[in-house]
């Protein structure tokens, strides 16, 4: 990752999106009044940041989005989800920004779990063909109300960004894995409970399940525009060979987290 010169646009990028450009190599995502980045090769991460902007605070586009291209440029999936682990299996969490994805992290880590990943989940797969989620060495992104819920007032760290009340936070390490972590044993899908689909898990059929992960890659059309690189759909389908999607309906409330965190170690317990 380095600062320097990025050019306005890619000329005849063949994808497009509203803020980005993309070919078989390269992806610029232009920010006005943020910065512009450039993910080239799979390897390398340009970054120059609009003027008067101190890159310390745009740096959360280059680690989220750039560098996920630069993975997507690699063939990796990606799946917007957080992660935990709890007795040598780990556990991924989808759904859109501000489901709650983190928050419910945090509650599994402050309850015995540990820490793998925020946000974005990088999955690979030993040479056996057991899948794995690649820890990224990163902390929870949680804001205020979050913080106080489950009781991380005291690893607090810096603002994700400036003008955003929202903060880096050290999760506790109970079971967090030093170097690989453990295989992959399920992926839950966060939905919110009502009247009519109340409170559970629900294991999803093959076909649903491989609609609802595709549809979890991070940043979609990224993810679509270089689907020749990482080939999602033999990719998803080898995943659902061996790990089960499941919709997790839960109460959005805070009130009833560990009600929620209560549920999924119970269903821990019967996948074992």
């Amino acid at each position: 990752m380095r600062v320097g010169e990025i050019p306005g646009r890619l000329e005849n990028a063949p994808h497009q999106g509203a803020c980005w450009s993309a070919d078989s190599v390269r992806f610029l995502l232009d920010l006005p009044a943020i910065g512009r980045f450039l993910a080239a090769d799979g390897c390398c991460v340009t970054i120059q940041p609009a003027p008067g902007v101190a890159i310390e605070d745009i740096l959360i586009f280059a680690t989220g989005t750039a560098m996920a291209a630069i993975l997507y440029q690699r063939g990796a999936m990606l799946l917007h989800g957080s992660a935990v682990t709890h007795q040598g299996r780990t556990f991924i969490f989808c759904g859109p920004s501000g489901v709650g994805k983190s928050t419910l992290a945090a509650a599994l880590c402050r309850s015995g779990c540990g820490f793998i990943s925020d946000d974005v989940c990088a999955i690979s797969h030993l040479a056996d063909g057991t899948p794995i989620i690649e820890p990224d060495g990163r902390v929870l992104r949680l804001y205020p109300d979050s913080i106080g819920q489950v009781g991380m007032e005291d690893a607090v760290g810096s603002r994700v960004r400036q003008m955003l009340e929202k903060f880096h936070v050290t999760p506790p390490e109970h079971d967090t894995p030093k170097k690989e972590a453990p295989p992959l044993a399920a992926i839950y899908l966060l939905a919110d409970s009502n009247p009519v689909d109340l409170p559970g898990i629900v294991r999803l059929a093959p076909l649903e399940a491989a609609q609802a992960l595709l549809r979890q890659s991070y940043r979609r059309r990224i993810a679509l525009a270089y689907a020749h690189q990482g080939q999602p759909a033999a990719r998803t389908a080898a995943l659902l060979s061996r790990v089960g999607v499941y919709r997790l309906s839960r109460p959005r409330e805070f009130a009833q987290l560990d009600e929620t965190v209560a549920r999924l170690r119970t269903h821990w317990d019967q996948l074992a």
